[in-house]
């Protein structure tokens, strides 16, 4: 058995819970911002738990998908660019 203490991050991740939420201005702006789909957050983040539960090693291990500055970076593109706009909830 491993003694495995593992902390995850993935920010927002696009589930029905998630979207069924997406009914305010703001909300459908960070939804496009800062939301990915949950394979994408997936194919980043199992192969990290593999690897830590392969190592054996018993130190609480921390992962992160959306860390703070793709998180600020995303939310300046959105404003300065209009990237990320209407990419999943039409926000006008």
């Amino acid at each position: 058995m491993l003694g495995l203490a593992l902390g995850s991050k993935p920010g927002m991740v696009t589930t029905d819970l998630l979207m069924s939420g997406a009914t305010t201005k703001q909300a459908k702006f960070f939804i496009n911002v800062l939301a990915e789909p949950a394979d994408v957050v997936a194919e980043c983040l199992v192969p990290k738990i593999r690897s830590i539960a392969a190592s054996g090693s018993t130190k609480p291990t921390y992962l992160r998908f959306l860390t703070g500055v793709k998180a600020y970076s995303q939310i300046f593109s959105r404003i300065a660019f209009g990237a990320r706009r209407n990419r999943y909830i039409l926000e006008d």
